[in-house]
C-alpha cells in the first residue's frame, strides 16, 4: 500500500467514525441523523416524538432516545417501553420496569428484576431463557449452557437446557436427548438414532433424495444410513454417498 493510499484509508476510516447518529431537535419535530454511502447524509423524523421533552440515552454501542411518553431505538418506537424506567444495560439490551427488550423488540414475560445477558445473543431471567428476542422455553434455565462456549459462528450457536437441543430458537424435535448428535458448524443439522433433522424439522421433509440400494437391487427416495451419517465441510454423506 502507498503512503498515498494509507493516508486515504486513515481518512475515509475517520470519515466514517465521525458519521455517528445523533437525534437533531428542530422546528418542533425530532430527527434521527445518519450516514451511509448510498443516501450520505440524512434525516429521518421520529413519529409522534415530543420535542419538549424529548432527550437521548447515550451509550456505547446503540442509539435510544425518550419523550415523556415512548422510547425510541434509533428513528423506532419500542412498542409499550416506559420512558421513566427506561434503562439500557448491554449488547442492545435494555429494560424498563416491565420487562426486558432486544434492539427495539420486547422479551414476552420476561423479568426484568431477575434479567442477566448470556452472551450477545442469549439472555436469561428466572424462568426462561432468550435467543434474540425470542422465548427458548427451556425445561431448566439452570441447566441451559452453550454445547460449543468457544465457538463464534455468526450463522447460528447450539445450546441445551438438559432436555432438548437448539440451534439459534429452533428446538431439535427429539424425543431422544440422550443419542442425539449436534454437528459443529454445520447450518443446525443434528441426528438422533432414527432421523437426521435441520433446525427444527427433519430434513428430509424439505430436502428429497433417491438412492439405488445395491444389495436389494431397488431405487428407495429418502433413505439415510444413520449408522454411517457424517459431516464434514458442510457435506453430509453416509454409505451410500454425498446426501446434500
Amino acid at each position: 500500500m502507498s503512503v498515498k493510499q494509507y493516508i486515504a484509508l486513515l481518512l475515509t476510516i475517520s470519515f466514517l467514525i465521525g458519521c455517528k447518529k445523533e437525534y437533531v431537535i428542530k422546528n418542533k419535530s425530532v430527527s434521527m441523523k445518519d450516514w451511509n454511502e448510498g443516501m450520505g447524509n440524512y434525516e429521518r423524523v421520529l413519529e409522534n416524538a415530543d420535542a419538549e421533552s424529548f432527550s437521548e440515552i447515550k451509550t456505547d454501542e446503540n442509539l435510544y432516545g425518550k419523550d415523556k411518553s415512548k422510547v425510541y431505538y434509533e428513528n423506532k418506537i419500542i412498542s409499550g417501553a416506559d420512558p421513566s424506567t427506561f434503562k439500557y444495560v448491554l449488547k442492545g439490551y435494555a429494560i424498563d420496569k416491565n420487562r426486558a427488550y432486544y434492539y427495539d423488540d420486547s422479551l414476552a414475560h420476561s423479568n426484568p428484576k431477575r434479567f442477566e445477558i448470556i452472551d450477545v445473543y442469549f439472555s436469561k431471567d428466572d424462568q426462561n431463557v432468550f435467543y434474540k428476542n425470542k422465548a427458548l422455553n427451556v425445561c431448566s434455565v439452570d441447566e441451559f449452557s452453550l454445547v460449543f462456549p468457544s465457538e463464534r459462528n455468526v450463522l447460528g450457536r447450539w445450546s441445551t437446557d438438559g432436555c432438548s437441543y437448539f440451534y439459534n430458537e429452533y428446538k431439535v424435535p427429539s424425543n431422544d436427548y440422550e443419542n442425539t448428535i449436534v454437528y459443529k458448524g454445520s447450518l443446525g443439522i443434528s441426528r438422533d438414532k432414527n432421523n437426521v433433522y435441520q433446525f427444527d424439522k427433519p430434513y428430509f421433509d424439505s430436502h428429497k433424495r433417491t438412492v439405488f440400494i445395491k444389495e436389494k437391487g431397488i431405487v428407495v427416495q429418502d433413505t439415510i444410513d444413520i449408522e454411517t451419517f457424517t459431516i464434514k465441510n458442510n457435506i453430509m454423506t453416509d454409505k451410500f454417498g454425498q446426501i446434500n
